[in-house]
């Protein structure tokens, strides 16, 4: 089994179809989009902790990595 983790600061979706619409949006505005954009200081923080605890899986503490592939955030 495996998912995609998206992230994002804003005020919680009504529903699971507005959290789709609004993940889509963002999906191609960030990841989508050849336009370098840092991550704001929260969602930084947020990715820093779970590289923390689960390193990045290119990585030799990653041998064990929950990740199946590398991590990519906004900007990155």
């Amino acid at each position: 089994m495996s998912y995609d983790l998206a992230v994002w600061e804003g005020d919680r979706p009504a529903n699971d179809a507005a959290a789709g619409a609004q993940f889509e949006v963002l999906y191609g505005r960030y990841i989508e989009s050849q336009e370098h954009v840092e991550p704001t200081t929260r969602i930084a923080a947020y990715v820093t902790a779970l590289l923390e605890r689960y390193p990045d899986i290119d990585t030799d503490a990653g041998d064990n990595s929950p990740w199946s592939t590398r991590h990519r955030h906004v900007g990155g």
